[in-house]
């Protein structure tokens, strides 16, 4: 076809998939390159979840024939994941059937033959599917002569994938997406397109026990008992080991503190295991930057700076930094052992390592010089590069779980979704489908911080323990933030005209609105319940949400589950303001 680029997705908040031609190519991989990774897998059966999900759904008053299919359901999801281990490393022949799994979301590519494409209406709808079904199915056809059925697929062929149920080949529209310009639809029709296998990972080295690339990984100083973190500090990004009252220094786990390891191979799009002898970058997971090293002006003095400078005592200092291109040199990193491992040898996965700057020839270390050295109690502390190298400056490459990464990369695509949907409001541009993509997003968000499953059952009716770690996320990752500028936007005058005044939102035309309203709320108060640092953060815009007390949005009753029992925010916050406040209501 005429368009050229890597099949990718929109992020975990949009199960469409594309083609974004500018994005990048074989030489110069997308920024968001995690977002292109498919496994090959083999073919899943889904019969047995086929008859137990249209039970389930039909309502049936048989308890004992749903049970008995759920058991058969999830017998054939084990026997699935036996018969993937058994065919791990087999070689794939044309002609023969596979599933590509997403990678960043753990879900599969599908067609529904059903439902028209959404911008070529002769075409098929193509989508991810979190469990797949009989539309995952993708026979390996060769695009060129020279192979055949039966032959090896080799890694750089050009392939047709076409679906098993469909019989009409995966295909990359020329039309751009209406609301994402520049993004082309990924359809299933008869047509010319082929698909080129570029390998990123050899199965051989996709081991649970070694570091490789696409890991996410902390980096916890043994011996100051910190994580390396990178965050904003008066509007620009910093580098940094996160200092924590815990009495437990591990548990001090943030999800600004999560980097992902890139092993540098002359193929930019492959990677591999990593080696001693290997060169590393590492990418901070929230904001996409590179992990780096820079001369540092700051001349206060440091006595292990001063230290391990040695005896080019006069000369500049360093200090890490976040660099935005990854193409950088300033980026690359070497990995030294802190037990005598064989050079050529693979980094096992929870090692303590040093790490070694490349282009300036130096060795990373700690300091006592605060960053933030203006508060009472200093947390950020930075981080230093010498020329010597000194043994405890040690870090240890914690192992991040793949649903944890899952989870901050969800709330990371919703934040920026989030942000955006306010500013179209304010602008008064919003429109009926992105109003039906803001709610829906709303809902999910409601079921991911209460920790319950979406079966179909009203949000605003969920009620389960919300998990720690994702109300910690929704704050870190500026959720909060931007669902309080979705209950701004609606009634903002700061470009004019509001879009509507709280008096309206009784009105038939603005229901959407109103129901946005409630929904934020309600992640709200999800996002409160038993975490005190959420609830001082929240209890700062009282004011703003006792203007919006007696609307119908769920203002009033979010206050009250805020206040509730918890007399320390009753005296910290409500001052003779806002009680004044509480008796004009």
């Amino acid at each position: 076809g005429s368009v050229h680029g890597f099949l990718s997705t929109l992020g975990l908040v949009d199960d469409r998939c594309v083609v974004v031609p500018d994005a990048g190519d074989l030489t110069s991989p997308p920024k968001k390159f995690r977002d292109c990774f498919f496994k090959m897998c083999p073919m899943h059966r889904y019969a047995a979840q086929k008859q137990y999900k249209k039970a389930s759904r039909s309502g049936t008053g048989d308890v004992y024939l749903v049970n008995k299919l759920q058991h058969a359901a999830d017998m054939e999801k084990m026997q699935n994941r036996e018969e993937f281990k058994k065919l791990m490393g087999s070689a794939i022949q044309y002609g023969s059937v596979v599933q590509l799994l997403h990678m960043k979301s753990n879900k599969f590519l599908t067609v529904n033959k059903r439902l028209p494409a959404l911008l070529e209406k002769k075409a098929m709808r193509v989508s991810l599917d979190a469990s797949g079904n009989e539309g995952s199915w993708f026979y390996v056809m060769p695009h060129y002569k020279l192979r055949s059925p039966g032959d090896n697929v080799v890694v750089g062929d050009r392939v047709v994938l076409t679906p098993v149920n469909a019989q009409q080949p995966l295909h990359a529209s020329t039309c751009d997406l209406i609301d994402n310009p520049g993004c082309k639809e990924v359809n299933a029709v008869n047509g010319n397109t082929c698909w080129k296998i570029s390998l990123f990972l050899e199965y051989s080295e996709d081991r649970e026990d070694i570091l490789k690339g696409g890991d996410v990984v902390r980096l916890y100083h043994a011996e100051q008992e910190r994580f390396l973190t990178c965050d904003d500090y008066e509007k620009e990004s910093v580098v940094f080991l996160r200092a924590s009252g815990r009495s437990k220094p591990t548990d001090a786990t943030s999800s600004k503190a999560l980097w992902e390891v890139e092993v540098v191979q002359t193929d930019p799009c492959c990677s591999g295991g990593g080696r001693w002898t290997s060169l590393y970058r590492y990418k901070h997971l929230a904001t996409g930057q590179y992990l780096g090293a820079q001369i540092d002006k700051d001349s206060r003095d440091d006595s292990n700076r001063s230290k391990l400078r040695g005896l080019a005592g006069g000369g500049p200092v360093l200090h890490l930094v976040s660099v935005k291109n990854g193409n950088d040199i300033a980026s690359i990193f070497e990995l030294d052992p802190t037990t005598v491992e064989g050079v050529d040898q693979y980094v096992p996965r929870n090692s303590y390592v040093r790490l070694r700057h490349l282009c300036t020839d130096t060795w990373v270390h700690s300091t006592s010089l605060a960053i933030d050295s203006k508060k009472e109690k200093p947390e950020k502390y930075k981080v230093g590069s010498a020329p010597l190298r000194e043994d405890k400056e040690a870090f240890a490459l914690v192992p991040v779980s793949p649903s944890e990464v899952r989870d901050l990369d969800f709330v990371n695509d919703a934040s920026q979704v989030l942000k955006e949907m306010a500013e179209r409001i304010e602008q008064k541009a919003i429109s009926p489908n992105e109003k039906r993509t803001l709610i829906h997003l709303l809902t999910e968000l409601i079921f991911f911080v209460a920790g319950v499953e979406n079966t179909g059952q009203d949000p605003l009716d969920v009620y389960g323990n919300p998990d720690r770690d994702r109300q910690k996320l929704l704050r870190e990752q500026y959720v909060l933030d931007n669902v309080f500028k979705l209950l701004e936007a609606p009634f903002s005058s700061k470009r004019g005209e509001p879009l509507m005044a709280l008096e309206d939102l009784g009105e038939k035309k603005y229901f959407s609105i109103k129901l946005m309203c409630r929904l934020c709320y309600r992640v709200v108060k999800h996002s409160q319940v038993d975490y005190r640092k959420n609830q001082e953060m929240i209890a700062k815009k009282f004011r703003f949400m006792q203007r919006q007390i007696g609307y119908d949005i769920l203002a009033e009753e979010t206050i009250t589950a805020l206040l509730n029992n918890n007399r320390n925010l009753l005296e910290q916050h409500i001052k003779p303001a806002e009680i004044d406040a509480f008796i004009n209501l």
